[in-house]
């Protein structure tokens, strides 16, 4: 898949049309290869994604092209003792590993990672609902156990995940998602932070197949600007040109204007 960007220079909606993201997948379905440029259409950075016979992540190999730097990650996949380990070269030099511990359920319940001679150890536990559903889990650093990061989830009557919130020592953040048709219709965030209050940041609509249609961004909780989506679509349902507008509420614009298009091209297995 390419993926093109026309900024719009005026009302005639001049541009010039700049590759942004290329994308290759297997035939499974995983990314194979992935290339992300700037605004002038040069490449940034070129990862690729190397696998097993059965489809496990085997290796990425990652070049930035702005700061000359190369990363590999290696993942060693030990499906009898359920570990995984990743061991990362920065430059030729070994920069960190990670060993990651999984249950019988494939959840992780303990990672150590391994930098410059200095050890972490993170403990996973979880608790589930009636439903067999995660509704909590927390990460708590062995040495300290104190968590690091609090998850939680709840769900409505059908299953639908409809709250979660990520919380540090520092920040929360915190998703809300309404359902229609057994699909997602909106997405709330918001953000708790150092003052303790929960700021409203975005508010996002989609329609049947999760495209984005509406979002409005929010500041301190009042509405700053709000985006407008449109779409052309392929044979398959997959969209091949979404024109973005907006209306700055910040300035009491009364309109949406368009600023920009994007475009994908999409070439499928057969």
């Amino acid at each position: 898949m390419e993926w093109y960007k026309t900024v719009y220079q005026n009302d005639k909606k001049d541009g010039k049309r700049i590759l942004n993201l290329k994308e290759e997948f297997t035939e499974f379905g995983s990314i194979k290869e992935n290339s992300n440029y700037d605004n002038s259409g040069e490449l940034i950075q070129n990862d690729v994604y190397e696998y097993d016979e059965n489809d496990f992540l085997q290796k990425i190999i990652s070049t930035n092209k702005r700061t000359q730097n190369s990363y590999v990650m290696a993942v060693y996949h030990d499906t009898i003792n359920k570990t995984s380990k990743r061991k990362v070269v920065v430059n030729d030099s070994v920069n960190h590993e990670v060993i990651v511990f999984y249950n019988d359920k494939d959840y992780v319940i303990k990672q150590i990672a391994i930098e410059q001679n200095d050890t972490t150890i993170v403990e996973h536990k979880y608790k589930f609902n009636e439903a067999d559903k995660l509704v909590l889990e927390r990460q708590n650093d062995i040495e300290s156990n104190k968590p690091i990061v609090t998850n939680k989830y709840s769900y409505d009557e059908n299953g639908n995940l409809i709250h979660s919130s990520y919380k540090t020592e520092w920040i929360e953040l915190i998703t809300e998602k309404k359902w229609e048709n057994e699909r997602i219709s909106k997405q709330t965030e918001y953000t708790i932070s150092a003052d303790s209050i929960k700021h409203l940041d975005q508010v996002t609509e989609f329609d049947g197949l999760y495209n984005q249609i509406n979002s409005k961004i929010y500041e301190n909780s009042e509405l700053n600007r709000e985006l407008k989506y449109e779409y052309e679509f392929d044979k398959n349902g997959n969209w091949i040109k979404r024109e973005v507008s907006m209306k700055e509420h910040y300035a009491k614009s009364k309109e949406f204007k368009p600023i920009y298009l994007e475009t994908r091209k999409i070439t499928y297995w057969k």
